[in-house]
């Protein structure tokens, strides 16, 4: 038995050092499209795209998602101490992205686009070296974690690396060059977060305080991945394959839908796959994990032949 829970631990802290976190890439794709393409737009531009293809499809998936899950259990009113009826559920599921699990960065990314005049000023100014200590903010005011993701402490860490992106989006040439000159003193300090990445998983290091140790390592970790990634991108971006540019086509659907499909084929699975062991478990998560994003793009791909330009408006892609 604490053999079998041994595997579980290793497991738990190889996918968190992968993927968790990953939430981030969003925050600083997102600064890298406003300096690169988005700037150039008149804020009125600039808020109705925001509208139309973001907020619409996040309220489009939400109202469905909601009117699923209604009733909620009866401990989830025992819990939250609610007793409210559908209107104020989906109300505050709009409000605090609570329809589904990774719907709170949705708020949080509204914040964002109601901030970035301030931070797009900011960024004019002395070099951008306002945005790039903002940039360094998440090293010290850490998100707050599960069940608790929506909170002003989320909301400065992802102001970072929002802040971050950009920077970087006014400074790609710059960017690439310097990763070059220093790719190797790059590599050795990813590979150093993500080992202490790995080890404060596996030791099942608890946060205590306004700054965790591990949300420092995982912005680290993240935003050198994200720069790393950003550069081998660029010295083949004529040899990229297509599904790359596939999944970057639909990459806001995929995120507004994934975990719906993730929801019920982990259920089918645990229902009718028997698993045994370890290596089980990892092949049928791998296994949902690329159904979820097949199944995304298929959907994703069908709503924009039937929709045409319109399919921005209902899934974001």
């Amino acid at each position: 038995m604490k053999d079998t829970a041994a595997h579980y631990i290793w497991l738990t802290a190889v996918t968190g050092t992968l993927f968790h976190a990953a939430t981030l890439f969003f925050a600083l794709i997102s600064g890298i499209l406003f300096t690169r393409v988005l700037r150039t737009q008149s804020w009125a531009a600039f808020y109705k795209s925001k509208l139309t293809h973001v907020l619409l499809p996040y309220v489009l998936i939400s109202v469905p998602l909601t009117l699923i899950g209604w009733p909620p259990g009866p401990e989830y009113g025992m819990a939250g101490g609610l007793t409210a009826g559908l209107p104020e559920a989906m109300a505050y599921n709009l409000l605090f992205g609570n329809a589904q699990d990774h719907l709170w960065y949705m708020p949080v990314l509204s914040i964002l686009f109601l901030l970035t005049p301030s931070l797009n000023a900011l960024l004019k100014r002395g070099n951008g070296s306002g945005i790039l200590l903002l940039a360094l903010m998440p090293l010290i005011v850490s998100r707050s974690v599960y069940p608790d993701l929506l909170s002003l402490k989320s909301i400065c860490f992802f102001l970072g690396a929002y802040a971050f992106g950009m920077y970087l989006g006014e400074r790609l040439d710059s960017m690439h060059a310097f990763v070059r000159r220093h790719l190797s003193a790059l590599l050795m300090v990813y590979m150093a977060c993500v080992a202490s990445n790995f080890l404060l998983l596996f030791w099942e290091y608890e946060p205590d305080g306004f700054t965790s140790s591990l949300q420092s390592v995982q912005y680290t970790q993240k935003t050198l991945e994200a720069v790393l990634i950003l550069y081998a991108l660029h010295a083949r971006e004529n040899q990229l394959p297509k599904l790359l540019g596939l999944l970057g086509t639909y990459a806001f659907s995929l995120y507004f839908l994934h975990i719906s499909f993730m929801w019920v084929l982990a259920h089918a699975a645990i229902r009718y796959v028997p698993v045994t062991s370890i290596g089980a478990v990892i092949a049928c998560s791998l296994a949902i994990y690329a159904l979820s994003i097949l199944l995304s793009v298929q959907f994703s791909m069908a709503v924009r032949r039937l929709t045409g330009r319109y399919s921005r408006m209902l899934i974001g892609s």
